[in-house]
């Protein structure tokens, strides 16, 4: 995994916490995913690590609201992701802006 100078840093150790602990990602047909975790674990941790994840990659450009759900369905955490595409092609200069 490259590092990424641009997104949140996403540490090996949370990358192997997050790996271990998802069972499953569902994609819906709007190219949301959703996080399957195992029972037990902490619904609010693994939310930010969905989320620190999903930054870090930077595959989505769209903004979105997810949620990480236990394996038996009972308890889910929502969580917001913002792409910042639009963002970062401003500051770097690649796209022109109508005035």
């Amino acid at each position: 995994m490259g590092i990424d100078t641009y997104g949140p840093q996403f540490s090996e150790e949370e990358w192997r916490k997050f790996d271990d602990g998802v069972l499953e990602t569902i994609w819906t047909d709007n190219g949301i995913p959703y996080f399957i975790i195992k029972s037990g674990l902490d619904l609010s941790e693994y939310a930010r690590l969905a989320k620190l994840s999903l930054e870090h990659e930077r595959q989505i450009a769209h903004d979105f609201t997810s949620k990480v759900t236990d394996e038996s369905g009972e308890q889910e955490v929502k969580f917001t992701y913002r792409s910042k595409w639009f963002l970062e092609g401003l500051a770097d200069g690649d796209m022109d802006v109508d005035e």
